[in-house]
């Protein structure tokens, strides 16, 4: 109910009640007790009450976790900005990679009202400057409930992250963390540029055109606002990028994304989620920016001209397109061209690899093996029925297939990166029973041979939570996890002793609930079952359905959530 009311509460203040002839005037609220994160709605996302503004979450700021439907609330209410980020969008599945920001009174949260806090433009100059009516408040407004909203806050969202990826590709750098703080620049950087320009000029016209021309300055105040970040995740960043021209960047990619921010504002509302999904996991423009690299450099700017390129580029980064020949013959001419009159050798590039993604690991074969077992994804989400009942000697193991570099290099150049493992089993039949755990710290490394290993650090932590029907629930907290030999990677096949997990788990927990435990060491029936890494592109090799962006949350006040790809999953234990 909180959401309705509040709007009605500011449709009131804002009608004054004075004479016919005032200007209405929204009010700005103190505080938000309840909210929405929308990008699609946000499922398992982490909103923050963020008091000292520095944009983390401090020891004492409130953290709530968002539901299926994008909500949030706080108790008691927030009266700082509010900043959202990880999840996954439930419209397309995939991970929400970037952070949304929000004034404190403001019931959603989007890329727009990012723009306010951002750079404290106004709802009426984001109004103006996207086309929306006037008196659009974007503050107050969940764009799922309005169909011009929506499309344009998915083009707005669109525009950012496109910049973002392409600016990480180039960087060479795409891990979780600096494409965090890339996406944040980047979203200053659309405030900056829409203040600056004329008022005449919109992002988003009355016909819904997406002006290129705006969004070149975006890509351009991207990388400056880069360049002058003090913000430490963007050192490598900063580095790697530091060598290329930002106006030769902005003409091979502004066309391209300009033209997929179009294609939202103008489809139907019918074909928005088809769309958007296939948008957002397009990869073509990061890659081919990427491969262009050598003609994108300072030291070549003022002797080549992107024009053909980025025209070439814009139609091979339609939705639509596929490996478009015209396109492609086009791009290759003017790569070999180009690169003659850059002096520099042309890039060697594959046209019809730019759609497909890169760096990340493969599930081989699509498939998950328990006890030995092998079964598919597919045949895994459909529902499998375990031979026996648990036992110490349970195994679960992923084989994977390294395409790429998926696993960023640190500062002294090994390739290493911390992810967190979350599981989630909910009982289908009467029992009631939810189990849920979470690995707050795994180190995944991969060596020159593309060998993966993991290691457990000693401060690592394992939060648990169990309950069951007419039982109270029992959390847990599991420290020296080290100690137990549980997880291992041998010939890139990652394998889970789950028997030892559930070992260890029944003998910490028998002073909390026996009847809990009565039920876990008799565990059985059919449960739907969910495996989450973060920090970590996991792909399954063919089946492009097979891993999607979810979110395990241990349940109770302050415990940890793990967002990123996973696999679902039904599992019937005799």
């Amino acid at each position: 109910m909180a959401l309705p009311l509040m709007a009605v509460v500011s449709m009131l203040a804002a009608c004054g009640g004075g004479d016919g002839a005032s200007t209405p005037v929204t009010p700005v609220a103190s505080a938000t007790a309840a909210g929405k994160a929308v990008d699609g709605y946000l499922n398992g996302a982490s909103a923050l009450c963020d008091t000292n503004n520095n944009g983390v979450a401090d020891a004492g700021e409130a953290v709530a976790t968002t539901d299926a439907q994008g909500n949030f609330t706080f108790a008691p209410a927030c009266s700082s900005t509010i900043v959202v980020s990880g999840g996954s969008s439930v419209d397309t599945g995939l991970p929400f990679k970037g952070t949304l920001k929000a004034r404190a009174g403001s019931i959603v949260a989007t890329p727009l009202t990012s723009l306010m806090v951002n750079a404290g433009m106004t709802a009426a100059q984001i109004a103006s400057a996207l086309g929306l009516p006037a008196g659009t408040d974007i503050s107050m407004t969940d764009p799922m409930s309005n169909a011009d909203l929506h499309k344009k806050t998915l083009a707005m969202q669109q525009i950012i992250q496109q910049v973002t990826d392409t600016l990480g590709a180039l960087a060479q750098d795409s891990s979780p963390a600096t494409i965090q703080a890339i996406y944040s620049q980047v979203a200053k950087a659309v405030a900056t540029t829409l203040i600056a320009a004329d008022p005449s000029a919109k992002l988003i016209d009355g016909g819904n055109s997406v002006s290129a021309s705006l969004v070149s300055g975006i890509v351009q105040q991207s990388a400056a606002n880069i360049a002058a970040a003090s913000d430490v995740s963007l050192t490598a960043a900063k580095a790697g990028l530091g060598g290329f021209s930002a106006n030769s960047v902005a003409a091979l990619i502004s066309g391209a994304i300009a033209s997929q921010a179009e294609a939202l504002t103008k489809t139907s509302d019918a074909g928005l989620l088809s769309l958007t999904g296939s948008l957002q996991s397009n990869p073509t423009i990061a890659n081919a920016a990427s491969g262009l690299a050598a003609l994108l450099t300072g030291g070549v700017a003022n002797k080549v001209d992107l024009t053909i390129l980025g025209s070439a580029l814009k139609q091979l980064s339609a939705a639509d397109s596929g490996n478009d020949a015209a396109a492609s013959a086009a791009m290759s001419s003017a790569i070999a061209t180009q690169a003659q009159l850059a002096g520099v050798p042309a890039p060697a590039v594959v046209i019809g690899s730019w759609s497909q993604p890169t760096n990340y690991l493969a599930i081989l074969n699509d498939s998950i093996e328990i006890n030995g077992n092998v079964y598919t994804l597919k045949q895994f989400l459909s529902g499998v029925t375990l031979p026996r009942k648990p036992a110490s000697t349970d195994t679960l193991s992923f084989a994977y297939k390294v395409i790429g570099s998926p696993i960023p290099r640190n500062a002294g150049g090994v390739m290493t990166t911390t992810v967190s493992l979350g599981v989630e089993l909910t009982d289908t039949g009467n029992s009631g029973l939810v189990l849920q755990f979470i690995v707050d710290q795994a180190e995944l490394s991969l060596d020159g041979n593309k060998q993966l290993s993991v290691s457990i650090p000693a401060g690592a932590k394992m939060y648990v939570f169990g309950k069951a029907s007419g039982i109270a629930g029992a959390n847990l907290t599991l420290t020296k996890i080290s100690d137990n030999q549980f997880i291992q990677v041998v010939n890139n096949k990652l394998t889970v002793n789950t028997g030892i997990v559930l070992v260890h788990l029944l003998s910490q927990l028998q002073g909390q609930s026996s009847a809990l435990l009565s039920n876990l060491k008799n565990l059985s029936g059919t449960f739907n079952t969910k495996f989450v890494v973060s920090n970590l592109n996991v792909r399954s090799e063919t089946d492009k359905t097979g891993v999607k962006g979810l979110s395990v949350t241990v349940t109770g006040s302050g415990q940890p959530a793990v967002n990123g790809l996973g696999i679902l999953g039904i599992l019937t234990i005799p």
